[in-house]
């Protein structure tokens, strides 16, 4: 990547970063230093593998961000993965991993942002174009901390013991009832009731003990 283009993206990331009115959330903080950085140099060197840990670390909250944009899943998924083709494309010009997390919110977002005016001149609206365009960063700002919040949260459900994590997510993810739940597991309703109410408070501390870190 030729110094211009760091420059522009550090610069972008800086202003998004005062806006907010704190640091922009973390990267890869749930992985070992060592890890990260071998992560880095494996994907400077084309390795696929490398590739893929970015992709699954980024890829949920980065569709739920342009999904919060484009009111679009389909859309929101095809942007996405456009970005990180186009990251793969310079997979060797990047020297960090908030360079990486900022090279693909910023291409999302602008993405996303020529998707909206497409669709605005197709329909002959301008109004989300004129909000999207002119400044209007906190909606995209508070997109991007919500994703960054989810995907703690959902890390946070893949910790849980495999009988709560799997209540939980039939539950909050899946909109089941409490009856359907004890059905589908061949348990009784007070078990799925226990095993919710043992994965809530498991999320509550890990989330408040990361938060207290």
């Amino acid at each position: 990547m030729n110094s211009s283009v760091k420059i522009n993206d550090h610069e972008q990331w800086m202003e998004l970063e005062q806006e907010v009115g704190k640091e922009p959330p973390g990267e890869m903080e749930n992985y070992p230093s060592g890890q990260a950085t071998a992560a880095m140099t494996e994907l400077k060197r084309g390795n696929s593998q490398a590739m893929i840990s970015f992709f699954e670390l980024y890829y949920a909250p980065l569709c739920y961000f342009a999904e919060r944009l484009v009111h679009n899943r389909p859309a929101a998924e095809d942007i996405v993965e456009d970005s990180f083709m186009k990251l793969w494309k310079k997979h060797s010009d990047f020297e960090s991993i908030q360079n990486i997390k900022a090279f693909l919110y910023i291409t999302t977002r602008n993405a996303c942002l020529n998707y909206v005016k497409q669709v605005q001149r197709d329909s002959a609206s301008k109004k989300e174009i004129a909000y999207l365009s002119a400044g209007k960063e906190d909606f995209v700002l508070n997109a991007m901390i919500r994703s960054e919040v989810l995907r703690e949260i959902y890390q946070a459900i893949e910790k849980l013991p495999a009988q709560s994590k799997k209540v939980f997510k039939m539950s909050v993810l899946d909109n089941m009832k409490n009856q359907e739940i004890a059905a589908e597991l061949s348990v009784s309703i007070h078990t799925v009731k226990n095993q919710k109410m043992r994965a809530m408070q498991l999320l509550r501390m890990n989330l408040l003990r990361k938060k207290a870190l």
